[in-house]
């Protein structure tokens, strides 16, 4: 995988969501290398990273997450999860000790049926995925052109088009013949029984505008994770992390504090 290694000081993994890349965490890393270590890996099959042998499966990202983690050595790591990055940092917690968990608007699975309506919004179900499909493969630009907006709250979009388009010009990029099988993957998923045995602390973070999860979809993580918390930011949608950067840089930052307390260095020794 290609990645950013910026900063110095307790670690932090930016793992991007589904179609994106590590460029999408730009500002937010810059701002927590300031204080931390910054790993920002481009996932396997997203633009700068090479598809490889393996097939593209969320099963796949989770070994690449793990690998990573060992190959680097990484110890006391706080790794943030937007989208589909929460779902490969899931797939991954059973290998890697995390020190706390952040997940970025991320439900536990997107697809809805009769006894699950936390879903992707719009009650997307089952029997939708193969139009999906079609569409990423028949003609991706004209996907991304509908379904980037819609990631951003309907404020963001008035307020920063410019914005939207830098994010609709880089999702465009990635590969439809990778994108497809990822999302066949992530649509087969389903994470609720698993995340009650995740027992890393964990901050849920979810916009209160978000047109792709409804508010249930993460008060579930949130509640289901043993050491969950949720915090909302309000009129952002599904990339907070972009739509309200300072708000949700301090979250991330007062989480991984707690999370990763730093020795206090006094006359005569180390005191933690």
């Amino acid at each position: 995988m290609a990645y950013a290694d910026d900063g110095v000081g307790a670690p932090i993994l930016l793992v991007h969501g589904w179609a994106a890349h590590g460029g999408f965490f730009d500002d937010l890393k810059s701002r927590l290398s300031q204080k931390h270590r910054v790993l920002t890996p481009t996932l396997r099959g997203h633009p700068g990273t090479g598809n490889g042998k393996a097939p593209l499966t969320i099963e796949t990202l989770a070994d690449d997450i793990v690998h990573f983690v060992q190959m680097l050595g990484l110890k006391d790591v706080v790794a943030l999860g937007w989208s589909m990055g929460a779902m490969a940092l899931w797939g991954a917690a059973d290998r890697v000790k995390f020190a706390g968990l952040v997940i970025e608007d991320m439900g536990a699975r997107i697809t809805n049926d009769a006894d699950w309506q936390s879903g992707l919004a719009a009650g997307y179900t089952e029997a939708d995925i193969p139009a999906t499909l079609n569409e990423i493969n028949a003609d991706w630009p004209a996907y991304v052109a509908r379904f980037a907006p819609r990631m951003f709250a309907p404020a963001a979009r008035e307020k920063n088009p410019a914005l939207i388009a830098w994010a609709s010009s880089e999702m465009s990029k990635a590969n439809p013949e990778a994108m497809a099988p990822f999302w066949a993957s992530m649509a087969r998923q389903d994470f609720r029984a698993r995340l009650a045995r995740i027992d890393a602390p964990t901050l849920v973070i979810h916009g209160g505008d978000s047109q792709i999860y409804p508010d249930d979809a993460t008060v579930f993580v949130a509640n289901t994770m043993p050491r969950g918390e949720r915090a909302v930011i309000s009129g952002t949608g599904h990339v907070p992390h972009l739509e309200a950067p300072e708000e949700f840089l301090n979250l991330v930052e007062g989480f991984a504090r707690k999370q990763q307390r730093q020795p206090e260095l006094k006359s005569g020794g180390v005191v933690t």
